[in-house]
């Protein structure tokens, strides 16, 4: 399917498109909640070592070194799963909507965002940075918006247009 394609049975009528992009992660110390567990988990691999040949010396029963290191398995799995889920998202901003895309293999899914639920744009100190700019006042409050974006600036402007 063409781009134009694409586009023409996503858009409504009188929406027009103003920008679209994709996260793009990088790994820095600012995108540490991108990492889950891994961060804490690696501490606690280092500890259980120190502990195992402190208490057994070299000679001791090396082989439980491996219990240590099973704790940064699940972790980094469950980062590199993170990972995939941004390399297969992309967002978009119309006059009407906030688009959230998940593209699994031949299909896409799209999450629209209306309007109202935009408030004044926040700028997160990430690596690209995130811009958050919808909320839902549910039981808790939640805020969203486009995470780990090159080019947060030049969205910026038009997000705040949306909000005012």
């Amino acid at each position: 399917m063409s781009t134009s394609g694409f586009w023409d049975n996503i858009l409504e009528t009188d929406e027009n498109l103003l920008w679209t992009g994709r996260p793009q992660p990088r790994p820095h110390w600012r995108n540490r909640a991108l990492y889950g567990p891994a961060p804490i988990a690696a501490l606690g691999l280092l500890a259980a070592a120190y502990l195992i040949i402190s208490l057994y010396g070299v000679e001791g029963d090396m082989w439980l070194l491996i219990l240590p290191a099973l704790l940064i398995i699940i972790p980094a799995r469950a980062t590199l799963q993170q990972l995939r889920v941004y390399e297969a998202t992309r967002y978009a901003l119309t006059n009407k909507r906030a688009l959230f895309f998940q593209i699994n293999g031949s299909e896409t899914r799209v999450k629209a965002h209306p309007t109202r639920a935009m408030i004044a744009p926040k700028m997160l100190n990430t690596v690209p940075p995130s811009v958050i700019f919808l909320r839902y006042d549910d039981d808790k409050p939640v805020e969203i918006g486009f995470e780990y974006i090159e080019g947060a600036d030049a969205l910026l402007p038009l997000l705040e247009e949306r909000a005012a």
